[in-house]
């Protein structure tokens, strides 16, 4: 039993070195750009040993693409408490697309290095932040189908055309939002746009 203890705590203890290792990286590379961000950077805000990160990470380049995955991973801790199971599909839409917008206010680093670092470079082609997309699109697709079928959102609506319309929208906002200073309060813009949105996904 005691053999057993010690060896989760061992693993939590991997697993919060870990966590630490991708939020200083998240942190940096929102702050300073991938490009100018150093592991040696990334070690001394994360606290611990260089050596440490090369024990979770090969090289920067594993690094930068375990992000998108980890910040993924820390919304849906946030946005799953929130869902009722076999809840209302807009509304739990709704719940996922504002909390999404809410991670990225409180989170302004992950917003940069995600939307104006790996989004729009050959980073988001890469087979690890791709399938992290496609797992978060996913759920989007899923729901909206949901809502088709319960004849709230019409039957000749293409979900994959509603989704790409909510993330590039989210997108839009996020990327205006953090270029112009943050000038706005995004979880309300996020808010009129779901409306905007919704309404045009409705049944007539």
């Amino acid at each position: 039993m005691a053999s057993g203890t010690t060896l989760k705590l061992k693993q939590q203890r991997s697993r919060d070195r870990r966590e630490q290792i991708l939020s200083a990286a998240t942190r940096l590379f929102g702050q300073r750009g991938i490009d100018g961000t150093s592991l040696t950077e990334v070690a001394a805000v994360a606290k611990v040993p260089l050596s440490s990160i090369y024990d979770y990470f090969e090289d920067k380049r594993a690094l930068v693409l375990d992000v998108p995955e980890g910040n993924f991973e820390a919304l849906y801790q946030k946005t799953e408490p929130l869902l009722v199971k076999g809840g209302d599909p807009v509304e739990q839409l709704r719940i996922i697309f504002l909390t999404n917008f809410q991670y990225i206010k409180d989170n302004p680093s992950w917003g940069r290095v995600f939307f104006l670092e790996i989004w729009p470079s050959v980073l988001a082609a890469e087979p690890r932040v791709k399938k992290a997309v496609d797992k978060y699109a996913l759920r989007y697709v899923q729901l909206i189908k949901q809502a088709i079928r319960a004849g709230t959102y019409r039957r000749n609506l293409d979900p994959y055309t509603a989704m790409s319309l909510m993330m590039g929208g989210m997108c839009h906002l996020t990327a205006v939002w953090l270029l112009y200073g943050r000038k706005y309060d995004l979880v309300k813009k996020g808010k009129t746009l779901f409306t905007t949105l919704h309404n045009g996904f409705v049944q007539r």
